[in-house]
């Protein structure tokens, strides 16, 4: 009897043993799940503040690709640039600037009677100053001179050639060249900004497929933009030289190009 008592008791003792031993692994697997749910509760917490810009996004470990692409759009362009001086010499300031501004007044009166208006015509440089003479060595005082700029943007590209030779036979002596661009080159743009970007998405497919990854979505990207200098024409400069003579030059806009090149950051998994 007392053998099967004592049994018992080692048994019981057995059973609480491996009861508390239970009760801490369910203790220590719960405190667990516990941290685990407090994790992703704070991350999507922290998601949800970061979508309305309260605090920066968790930064994830992607994988990307970049490709980069160019969109170019031929145009024609539809304004010139006419740059025009008059350059006045005289014994005095007064007389300079006199007959300086009546010169240039001349100018100017004539292009509005072909249609230009006051906005597309801009005074870029003025400049009074004394002129010298060397004589045996010696510098001496020889009267003033005048030089005042303007530019003239032309708009009706037929008149081109009219204005800067009617420009001369008024007092311009100085033609310093003729530009032609394109007045407003944002729907060009934005032509070549769809192009580069269907060939940017193009180029990614192809070489994720090469390297046996998906493409997802769009990460990142930036544009620059590449237009073309001004068609420039250099005998122009002839015109002024010549002072008169010669007939209305036939001067050709021609075209240029308008190009947007994008860098895109794809994801791929």
């Amino acid at each position: 009897m007392f053998v099967l008592g004592f049994q018992f008791k080692v048994m019981l003792n057995k059973l609480k043993q491996l009861f508390s031993r239970e009760n801490k692994i369910t203790q220590y697997i719960g405190g667990i799940l516990t941290v685990l749910i407090l994790i992703v509760a704070l991350n999507n917490f922290w998601d949800l503040l970061s979508r309305f810009g309260w605090v920066s996004p968790i930064a994830k470990d992607i994988k990307t690709i970049t490709v980069n692409a160019d969109g170019k759009v031929t145009v024609t362009p539809d304004t010139a640039k006419v740059s025009i001086s008059v350059v006045t010499d005289g014994k005095t300031a007064d007389e300079v600037q006199k007959r300086n501004t009546e010169s240039m007044n001349k100018v100017i009166e004539y292009v509005k009677g072909l249609g230009v208006e006051a906005k597309d015509i801009k005074t870029t440089y003025y400049n009074l100053y004394p002129r010298y003479d060397y004589v045996n060595g010696r510098q001496e005082a020889a009267g003033f001179s005048v030089s005042q700029s303007a530019e003239i943007k032309v708009r009706d590209l037929k008149k081109v050639g009219e204005i800067v030779t009617g420009t001369v036979a008024r007092g311009a002596n100085q033609v310093q060249g003729v530009d032609f661009f394109v007045d407003d080159p944002e729907k060009f743009k934005a032509e070549a900004r769809k192009t580069a970007f269907d060939k940017a998405e193009v180029k990614a497919k192809e070489m994720a497929k090469l390297i046996g990854v998906r493409l997802g979505k769009v990460v990142t990207f930036s544009e620059s933009y590449n237009g073309q200098p001004p068609i420039y024409y250099e005998k122009a400069y002839g015109i002024g030289a010549g002072m008169g003579g010669g007939g209305v030059p036939d001067i050709q806009s021609g075209s240029q190009e308008v190009t947007v090149s994008v860098s895109v950051v794809f994801e791929i998994r």
